[in-house]
């Protein structure tokens, strides 16, 4: 008579382990992540910030010369070009600035709050037209979005810069070029000659919104006739951020925290390829949205 044999247990499933977050491993991956969002911010403002200005610099270029050739056939029809009733919207080329010791060539955009500054320099509001009667003043950025105005203070008494409208083409003699706290007044301000006044930032450093490099021009011959300009606007003078840019921050910077922490657990508990493909697009185009934000909050001429 044959012995039953003992049928085999079922062998248990493996246990997973439970992850483990020590305060060595916090301090690393926190300060892993810092890097990585300091990265990005210097990548939106250093390397993709220029690409961006230069597609909108373009896209402006090829607006202007339009409304150049449209307003010089104007003149030559029996009625005349018609007289402009509203300001430039904001935004909207209004100028070509060439600075021909800087070999620089950049389009005036209306307004100089971050959102124009970084596609070009803005004309101030509240300033007259460039080319007019008048003090003309211009901010541009320092050191990020491609940085036009980063040797402006190379310029000395005797440079020329040239202005070209859709009224036509002006020349202004430098001045003088100082660097020095911005005065409002005296800056922007009325002036009993015709002037262009170009303002930035003096520092490198992006938060700084006092010292600056003012450069000073008198107009050469003859103003065009006064357009209608926009008012002044504080909020519009090249010092200031844009304080609306506080939603896009919390929501891109929130976000991505999520994100980053996220991917944290599935890198301790999943293939890192995997992990990589599917994590990697998301934390860069959050990274990429709160750095923009956090641009936008600093002054616009930085």
């Amino acid at each position: 008579m044959s012995t039953p044999t003992a049928t085999p247990a079922a062998a248990a499933p493996p246990s997973v382990a439970p992850l483990r977050f020590g305060p060595k491993w916090t301090v690393v991956t926190a300060v892993g992540w810092l890097v990585t969002t300091a990265v990005c911010f210097g990548l939106v403002a250093y390397a993709l910030g220029p690409m961006l200005a230069n597609n909108d610099q373009r896209a402006a270029l090829s607006a202007i010369r339009a409304a150049m050739a449209e307003a010089q056939g104007a003149t030559r029809t029996l009625l005349g070009a018609a007289p402009v009733t509203k300001p430039p919207e904001f935004g909207s080329p209004v100028a070509v600035l060439e600075i021909p010791k800087l070999r620089a060539q950049q389009v005036v955009l209306e307004g100089a709050e971050p959102g124009q500054t970084s596609s070009g320099p803005g004309h101030i509001p509240g300033t007259s037209g460039l080319g007019q009667p008048g003090n003309s003043a211009v901010a541009g950025r320092y050191s990020g979005y491609g940085a036009p105005f980063a040797q402006l203070g190379e310029l000395a008494k005797g440079d020329q810069i040239v202005v070209a409208t859709t009224q036509g083409r002006s020349v202004y003699t430098v001045t003088e070029t100082a660097t020095r706290d911005l005065n409002e007044d005296r800056d922007y301000g009325r002036t009993e000659n015709d002037r262009l006044t170009l303002v930035t930032s003096a520092s490198w450093w992006p938060g700084s919104a006092s010292s600056a490099t003012v450069v000073t021009a008198v107009l050469e011959g003859k103003p065009f006739r006064p357009t209608p300009q926009n008012g002044r606007a504080d909020a519009q003078d090249g010092r200031t951020g844009d304080s609306g840019a506080w939603a896009q921050l919390i929501l891109a910077f929130g976000g991505f925290a999520a994100a980053a922490a996220g991917a944290t657990v599935l890198y301790r508990r999943w293939r890192p390829v995997s992990t990589y493909v599917i994590t990697a697009p998301a934390l860069l185009a959050l990274a990429v949205l709160a750095a923009t934000a956090v641009w936008r909050l600093l002054p616009a001429w930085a």
